[in-house]
């Protein structure tokens, strides 16, 4: 019996259904809080003050709400990590999986944000993809630049070069074929790749580092 009990990680948190939802009820809220403090705040043009309550109502409205749902409203989604190996799964379908068995390798990479999106521009987004053949099981977080201090095992996590560099380094075979195999698990995360919390990620790092060292000690990355 393994000493290791199952883990399993919930993925997307902030799923694109909750997303949507977020958004309609702010604007939703913003409308008819706009309205109620128009018709009590006298004003003989367009009601500047009426839009600056309106617009912090529906953020304070729109973050409880989106507290409340991701603690309720699941994607489906989960990375399981067990005696017979690791796999993703949505609403129990298996996505893909790793077997316990397979001399599978695992792909760590990291990049800076350089446009602001959901998250602030210049946190990094770290990943890890457990392959092997054409099955891959990618995973990744958001670290802010003082968590990525604070990982000891943050320079694991190779760098993604641009396109542009990566293009300026065709000489170094090596490291053109590093770039080529985090490229191919990039496109992986980027088309089913699951998203951690911070906490969790970190969480699922340390397992795979318990529990198979192999596949990190044969990693390609």
């Amino acid at each position: 019996m393994s000493q290791f009990e199952k883990l399993v990680v919930q993925l997307d948190k902030e799923h694109s259904a909750l997303r949507a939802t977020v958004i309609v009820a702010f604007i939703t809220s913003w409308a008819i809080l706009f309205l109620v403090f128009s018709s009590v705040i006298a004003d003989a043009g367009f009601n500047l003050l009426a839009v600056f309550l309106a617009s912090a109502g529906a953020w304070g409205i729109t973050a409880v709400l989106e507290r409340y749902l991701q603690g309720r409203w699941t994607s489906g989604r989960v990375v399981e990590v067990d005696a017979d190996g690791v796999r993703l799964k949505r609403k129990g379908t298996v996505e893909g999986e790793i077997l316990s068995e397979d001399p599978a390798q695992v792909a760590l990479w990291r990049f800076t944000v350089t446009k602001r999106a959901r998250v602030p521009k210049g946190h990094s987004v770290f990943a890890c993809a457990v392959y092997f053949e054409d099955t891959y099981v990618p995973v990744y977080t958001f670290f802010s630049p003082k968590q990525v201090e604070a990982f000891a095992d943050a320079e694991r996590f190779a760098k993604l070069a641009s396109s542009k560099a990566a293009a300026g380094e065709r000489e170094d075979l090596r490291l053109a074929g590093e770039q080529r195999r985090l490229r191919e698990a990039e496109n992986h995360r980027w088309s089913h790749g699951g998203e951690m919390s911070a906490d969790d990620f970190l969480t699922y790092y340390a397992r795979l580092k318990a529990q198979y060292p192999e596949w990190l000690d044969s990693k390609s990355s």
